[in-house]
């Protein structure tokens, strides 16, 4: 149950945040490399490491995801329901480059990747107010920590 409060917490959701932002910049950064197409190259581990935060995210925000089953929710998200549909290209791109490390599945991943990129470029520059709004809510969060921390009862005074 802690878990699922630690995980919904703002400061969670800062720091995934935070860490999908680097880990898009170290994957584009790392997939111009000649053996970026290798399962132990430096971009697809780091790559499977922004994707496993990017499941972390989406469970952060599951509400919203659920409701983006009502086309009137993607209707008033068009930004966001076009990040999901990237965001399962990408994820079929994967599982093609699973099942076999070709010339043309390497191609259709890198197309979807490109696409990815300015999607999840737009989404993070739609969604920037949140995010300031996140660090508001930590500070508040900290705030109440400390407040707890040294409280008379706390302290024995």
């Amino acid at each position: 149950m802690y878990h699922k409060q630690f995980i919904s917490k703002p400061i969670s959701k800062a720091l995934v945040d935070i860490l999908l932002i680097v880990g898009t910049l170290i994957s584009i950064i790392s997939s111009r490399r000649s053996d970026s197409a290798s399962w132990g190259s430096f971009h697809c581990i780091a790559s499977m490491v922004w994707y496993a935060l990017m499941l972390v995210h989406i469970w952060q925000h599951w509400r919203l995801t659920k409701a983006f089953k009502k086309p009137k929710v993607m209707r008033r998200n068009i930004i966001t329901s076009l990040t999901i549909v990237v965001f399962l290209l990408m994820s079929v791109s994967i599982v093609l480059f699973i099942f076999g490390i070709g010339h043309q599945s390497v191609r259709i991943h890198h197309v979807i990747s490109h696409i990815f990129w300015v999607v999840i470029l737009i989404h993070a520059i739609q969604k920037v107010k949140q995010f300031v709004r996140l660090f508001k809510d930590v500070k508040i969060y900290f705030q109440k920590l400390l407040s707890k921390l040294y409280s008379p009862e706390v302290i024995g005074t």
